[in-house]
């Protein structure tokens, strides 16, 4: 007998596999994110205007979708919070949540249903909440509170990267570049493409070969991880 850990979210109950290696793997991936950004920070015709306490990307507008390993990894960071700040914070997210019920439904189709989610109208559903301008539960006193443990956009946002942009045959419109660059030039960007589409693989692995789509920060953050006594 060993461990049946299950990540309870959105109303699913999802058994987890190889989670030690896919956190591992997934750590692996964060990191090779940081040592492609401080490549590109360290060329001093590159700006990087982002730094800790310009919190504007966390005051408004910070609902986004992530993966089932990025949440399982972010869960993780939110359990190690202490009792006060993890229960201020899901309050904040239950709130949050309660306003994607009643945007959600705006968008014309199909019901939303965690689990189940047409990519593109999740999108569509996604960016119309996040217009709303929420704040992210998770800062506290203009800080991350996870910081650590935060998802791959998370990391992304504040420098121009290939894999949260928009590409045309001459142009690059960089999604994650905070408002601090705009109208600045820039000449080069973070390539981290195959960083982003091994989350989906690795999200894969980690949901038994059931691709669980995608899933709201406020949900990844009421997200709990429970660990049961079951045959392997």
């Amino acid at each position: 007998m060993s461990d049946v850990v299950q990540l309870e979210i959105a109303g699913l109950v999802i058994r987890l596999h190889d989670l030690n290696e896919v956190l591992a793997e997934l750590r692996s991936l964060y990191d090779a994110f940081q040592r492609r950004s401080d490549s590109f920070k360290s060329n001093r015709s590159n700006p990087h205007l982002c730094r800790a306490g310009c919190s504007h990307c966390c005051r408004s507008g910070a609902v986004f979708a992530v993966t089932l390993a990025e949440t399982v990894f972010w869960c993780r960071s939110i359990e190690a919070l202490s009792q006060t700040q993890r229960e201020a914070c899901r309050e904040k997210a239950k709130q949050l949540l309660e306003q994607q019920h009643c945007v959600f439904p705006q968008i014309d189709g199909p019901t939303d249903i965690p689990g189940l989610r047409d990519e593109a109208l999740f999108s569509a559903r996604v960016s119309k909440l996040n217009a709303t301008g929420p704040a992210c539960p998770l800062l506290i006193d203009d800080l991350c509170s996870v910081y650590d443990g935060r998802p791959m956009l998370c990391r992304a946002y504040g420098f121009p990267v290939d894999a949260y942009s928009v590409q045309s045959d001459s142009v690059f419109v960089f999604r994650s570049l905070c408002q601090l660059y705009d109208g600045m030039e820039l000449s080069d960007y973070v390539r981290a493409r195959d960083l982003k589409n091994r989350l989906s693989t690795l999200s894969l692995r980690l949901g038994g070969g059931r691709d669980w789509k995608r899933f709201t920060s406020p949900e990844a953050i009421l997200a709990r991880l429970v660990h049961r006594k079951g045959n392997q």
